[in-house]
């Protein structure tokens, strides 16, 4: 019986003649003196990607400013009531009273 001899790639897997016959080597060396730019890469258009028109969070009427509010538990409990966001809670109760 012929003994099967290995890879030189991978040990573990058995040689295959035709297949495993190149060598690279173990470093190539790049001189980045000699590198010079694509000169078509600003020639590309994309068709896909990229934001779309209206995407986005939408920008409020009027800026927010942030203050520290202290409440009781109760007034807590009725706010959350009315919405799961403390704030919208609060903004709908001064829009109800103006």
């Amino acid at each position: 019986m012929k003994k099967q001899t290995l890879s030189k790639i991978n040990p573990n897997a058995p040689y295959i003649p035709g297949v495993d016959d190149y060598d690279l080597p173990a470093e190539i060396k790049f001189d980045l003196s000699k590198a010079r730019r694509n000169p078509y890469a600003t020639r590309v258009k994309f068709a896909h990607g990229g934001a779309r028109t209206g995407a986005g969070r939408k920008p409020l009427a009027e800026p927010v400013e942030r203050h520290t509010v202290t409440l009781l538990k109760s007034h807590t409990k009725f706010l959350r009531g009315l919405d799961r966001n403390l704030s919208s809670a609060i903004r709908k109760l001064i829009a109800k009273a103006r």
